[in-house]
């Protein structure tokens, strides 16, 4: 039938259609479809609905909408036109019914109304409202068991077409009304194609598959009871392609083969047709066979052109495919054009076109100058193409295509590129809540390909950079999220991308943060000595807890700490303590808030556990006694009324032991003699008892300084500074106490060079030096050679020292000199240097002369010079013949008969002739101007003078003070504001540099407006005088008026001025003649 307006009734026409295209080359057919016809739906005239139902039944308000082959969508509403609304209660199933799980006494209208309307018609059906009155029972309304509604029963089967959509429904009844839950009996629902609605009663699953066949069933719960309902779901399928034919150009001569496969459930039937006719009605040939669905033609000829149908059907439909095969005789040719480059990266599949036309088909062979055709990873397709894979740099090269029997072909040159690479991928960071969070995203990237493009994403959700947020920031190959948050967390993927290639790394971020504070803390199984606590861990924000720490009262001290795998420990207590324990929590991050404390708990007294440690005596008067110790935490007195019982009894003649109570350190025991040794020990004690017994220690009573001085001191002179000092030990029992070694006394009062006068005014010095108890000499070093000394030695306890020994005196022997105190260079011409220098202030015997050596600085292998000056008094030296260009370092040393002593060093070079400066700089102001210069290094000082002329005035040249060259600055004065000056700078009566200047400011007594202002006020002045001459020329009585009008002007004056100062004295604010 051809396409056109059809007349009649339509029923006439439905039926099942297919299109025939047809043309010289072969008829095509389309793929079939089927008209459906039916009436408009009406309704039929029905009788009104009224139901009368008690408060908690089920109800069921049927629709019945006429049928209609596309199902209509159902909407109840009342007579205003508003729908019903649903809920977990209240349902409308897919046969268009409101199912109640029960109903309330609200549920009570007269317009329940089922709405039909049919999309294909284009028409809405309104059905007769429904009336439903619900009562009230006067007995408590009683709960029910759930009861499937629909579907009934325990189960129902379900078929699904592959690829369409399945809706399971589970619409229950009940009181309290029924919760519903979906399971998979045989498997897991999936959770991007299965989705819930109508408060859960209906299942949606979408794009069926052949896995999505099983059972399925839904659990409906309410507080009194349980039903389930299952699903049997089989998977059906319509007829689909799984291989389909090519049309292709083929030459006379050549076998066609056209695979046509399909499938579906149940299995497909397939059928050949040729330009619309079934091949079963065409004559046979035997060039033409059909084998497992394929349609093999050998041997073509121009006849074979034509359109070959391939059809799949089975009771779900039916599919078609048209194939178009034409026999012709076409020349070759290459549609790929030559000297192609080809750019690949390391990895990638290279391919390497050229494709042809032609028919018959040409044939294309590849020739290279690598070895590496022959490889299984280098594949000919059956266009022309040429694929590599696993493309790497030994493939590079140039490729010859050719086709074969003729003289075309085409080159193709293969480069592989270095592929990119991410050297620094971002990782899994564990970042807290309001931290920045970066990420790293580095890649090595071949030069020759184009810069990398960093493309970051969220979960598959490209970011891009937020300037009003500032939540995502780009810096290179860092992405920073600022402000993390929960919302925040996820995996974040860095891909960098070239022209030729892409590579991505992924990295996460995981919100960590302390944890939450343990709970449900409690105290059980209570002892004398410990007691269990137990609790529930908090939340670890991602960071796993690392231990658990209990705490107690006096400002919550840590008691333990355990892992953090526990929930309970088992802790040791002190008696007589009221304790109340709280556990905190602790992961990397930190430590979490502490859990809420226990009750108080106490334990019972009991006698001290321990004594006091670190018994002692600490006697420091004589004839006393003193007895302490480390006082007990008041946690370990274990009981009330704790105190402390001393011991004590002599070490030598005691045999009975002496005791006292103190509450606390130190004891005293008085009348026991001088350093006398005693045994002592200390227990704590309390109501319960006393602590255990324990072992005393020895302690002493006061010392007394030593009686006695060592004997037997002897000296040696070893060297000009250092002495050996010897002794003979003293006895014991002299010493009145610890002996705790020897003190050496070393006096030193003068040089022997020095007259007895100068050696009374040179200060003493005196040194100390202890010994320990066992030493018997000891030598000492760092003493002043040609020195005269006296020495002492003591023995001392930790009372003070004894007496001293018999004075030794001795004299140290000369020693080589100090450093000279000082050395000043000088130098008036540019080959000579004076030197200036004091003597030694530590000459360390007498002073016999100097020696001085100096070198130039600057050459490394200039020899040492060597002056040798005998006469000590000299203090100068002139050095000549130095060169003018170098620098100096001299080294001078003092002389005695023991030696050179140690140098004084300096620095220097010879000046050179003196120049006037160069440089100027100039500063002017109103009457004077700053002149300033750099002095030329190594130059001597010359003077120089300024010549300036004011040009305005006439007048003569002036001439400044005489300058000096080393001074850098002088300031010209005098001078007249507003006024130009010629500056000329003379040396040796020579003029080295001239220069102008105008001075800042304006003369002030010669400028107009300054004589202007002048004379007004002088006219002024005179205008008032005549007028007051001839007021007063008019008459007596106005003697005053001139006098008043001048006071008032001058009080006029004064108030506008000064106004503090004119209340002050009482004038009026209002002054009138």
């Amino acid at each position: 039938m051809k396409t056109g307006v059809v007349s009649g009734p339509i029923s006439q026409y439905k039926g099942k259609y297919s299109c025939y295209a047809e043309n010289a080359l072969g008829t095509a057919v389309s793929n079939e479809v089927q008209l459906i016809t039916e009436n408009t739906p009406a309704l039929q005239k029905e009788q009104k609905v009224k139901k009368k139902v008690e408060e908690g039944e089920s109800v069921v308000l049927k629709c019945n909408p006429p049928f209609s082959t596309v199902p209509p969508v159902i909407h109840w509403m009342d007579e205003r036109m508003h729908h019903i609304e649903l809920n977990d209660r209240v349902t409308q199933g897919r046969d268009g019914n409101l199912y109640f799980s029960h109903v309330t006494v609200d549920d009570t209208r007269i317009d329940y109304t089922c709405n039909a309307q049919y999309l294909s018609a284009r028409t809405i059906l309104s059905k007769e409202p429904i009336t439903m009155t619900v009562t009230t029972s006067n007995s408590v309304v009683r709960s029910r068991r759930p009861q499937m509604m629909r579907p009934s029963g325990s189960h129902s089967t379900y078929h699904a077409l592959r690829g369409q959509s399945l809706e399971l429904e589970c619409i229950v009844q009940g009181l309290p009304t029924p919760t519903v839950q979906w399971v998979r009996k045989d498997g897991q629902l999936s959770e991007s194609r299965t989705s819930r609605h109508l408060f859960d009663r209906l299942l949606r699953i979408s794009n069926i598959s052949d896995s999505d066949g099983g059972e399925y069933q839904c659990s409906v719960n309410n507080s009194q009871g349980k039903v389930t309902h299952t699903y049997t779901v089989s998977v059906e399928a319509a007829p689909y392609w799984t291989k389909e034919p090519v049309s292709q150009l083929y030459a006379p001569g050549e076998t066609v083969r056209l695979d046509c496969q399909a499938d579906g459930i149940p299995s497909p039937a397939v059928a050949w047709s040729i330009n619309g006719k079934p091949i079963t009605g065409i004559d046979p040939t035997p060039r033409r066979t059909v084998r497992d669905g394929a349609l093999i033609l050998r041997d073509v000829v121009f006849t074979d052109t034509a359109v070959y149908q391939c059809q799949a059907h089975n009771k779900h439909g039916t599919i078609l495919v048209n194939t178009y095969i034409f026999v012709i005789e076409l020349p070759p040719q290459i549609l790929n054009a030559d000297g192609q480059k080809y750019n690949f990266t390391e990895g990638q599949k290279a391919v390497l076109q050229c494709q042809t036309f032609g028919s018959p088909r040409p044939k294309v062979t590849w020739n290279s100058s690598a070895s590496l055709l022959a490889e299984p990873r280098v594949n000919l397709l059956t266009n022309g193409n040429l694929q590599i894979t696993n493309v790497s740099h030994g493939d590079e090269g140039l490729y010859t295509c050719s086709v074969s029997n003729t003289n075309l072909s085409i080159n193709a040159d293969l480069d592989v590129l270095n592929r990119t690479v991410i050297l620094s991928p971002p990782g899994s960071l564990l970042v807290q809540p309001g931290k920045t969070a970066i990420f790293t995203c580095l890649a090595q990237v071949d030069p020759k390909l184009t810069p990398p493009h960093i493309q970051w994403k969220r979960s598959g959700q490209e970011l891009f950079q937020s300037y009003a947020e500032d939540k995502y920031t780009f810096e290179g190959p860092d992405l920073i999220v600022a402000n993390v948050q929960t919302e925040d967390e996820g995996v974040y993927t860095c891909e960098v991308i070239t022209n030729l290639d892409r590579v991505e790394a992924s990295g996460s971020i995981i919100i960590v943060d302390r944890p939450d504070p343990p709970t449900q803390l409690q105290v059980s199984d209570p002892k004398d000595r410990n007691v269990t606590l137990s609790w529930t861990a908090g939340d670890d924000h991602n960071s796993p807890v690392i231990g658990n720490g209990d705490s107690k009262e006096r400002g919550w001290e840590e008691l333990k700490r355990v892992s953090g795998t526990h929930e309970s420990v088992t802790i040791s207590l002190q008696p007589y303590v009221s304790y109340r324990f709280r556990v905190i929590s602790i992961n990397n991050i930190g430590k979490s808030d502490p859990s809420m404390p226990s009750d108080l708990h106490s334990t019972p007294p009991q006698a001290p556990d321990n004594n006091p440690e670190n018994v002692r005596s600490e006697s420091t008067d004589p004839d006393t006694l003193v007895i302490t110790w480390e006082e007990m935490d008041r946690r370990v007195f274990n009981g009330p009324e704790f105190h402390y019982k001393v011991f004590w009894k002599r070490v030598a003649g005691d045999t009975t032991w002496y005791s006292n109570v103190s509450t606390e350190p130190p004891y005293i025991v008085t009348e026991v003699g001088k350093f006398s040794a005693f045994q002592i020990k200390v227990q704590a004690a309390n109501q319960k008892g006393e602590g255990p017994e324990l072992d005393p220690v020895t302690g002493y009573s006061g010392e007394d300084f030593p009686l006695k001085a060592p004997q037997n001191v002897a000296m040696v002179l070893l060297n000009s500074s250092a002495i050996r000092v010897t002794w003979e030990p003293v006895n014991e029992k002299t010493v009145r106490g610890h002996l705790l070694g020897y003190k050496i006394h070393l006096l030193r009062f003068g040089s022997r060079g020095h007259h007895q006068g100068r050696r009374a005014r040179e200060p003493d010095t005196s040194v100390e030096v202890e010994t320990g108890p066992k030493e018997e000499k000891r030598v000492l070093g760092g003493l002043r050679p040609y020195s005269h000394y006296t020495l002492t030695v003591t023995v001392f306890n930790s009372k003070g020292e004894g007496p001293p020994s018999e004075t030794l005196s001795f004299e140290t022997d000369e020693g080589a000199p100090g450093p000279p105190m000082s050395l000043r260079l000088d130098s008036h011409a540019g080959t000579e240097m004076t030197l200036h220098w004091t003597p030694p202030a530590q000459p360390n015997g007498v002073l016999k002369g100097y020696l001085l050596q100096y070198q130039s600085v600057v050459k490394s292998d200039s020899p040492m010079q060597v002056e040798t000056i005998d006469d000590h008094k000299v203090t100068h030296l002139t050095l000549k013949q130095l060169d003018p260009h170098s620098r100096y370092r001299f080294y001078l040393r003092g002389r005695t008969s023991a030696g050179d002593g140690e140098p004084i060093t300096r620095e220097g070079a010879t000046t050179l002739d003196g120049a006037p400066p160069s440089n100027i700089s100039l500063y002017v102001g109103e009457k004077s101007v700053n002149l300033s210069w750099v002095p030329g290094q190594r130059q001597r000082s010359v003077s120089f003078q300024v010549q300036y002329l004011n040009k305005q005035d006439g007048g003569k040249w002036k001439q400044s003070e005489k300058l000096n060259s080393s001074a850098s600055f002088y300031q010209l004065k005098g001078l007249t504001p507003g006024s130009q000056y010629r500056l000329r700078f003379t040396f040796s009566n020579n003029t080295f540099w001239e220069t102008e200047i105008t001075t800042k400011g304006t003369g002030f007594a010669t400028q107009g407006w300054f004589i202007g202002l002048v004379s007004a006020i002088v006219l002024l002045l005179l205008v008032l005088l005549i007028l007051c001459f001839i007021k007063r020329g008019k008459g007596g009585k106005y003697s005053g008026s001139c006098k008043y009008n001048t006071t008032r002007y001058q009080t006029n004056h004064v108030r506008s001025n000064t106004p503090h100062i004119l209340q002050s004295q009482g004038l009026s604010p209002n002054l009138s003649p």
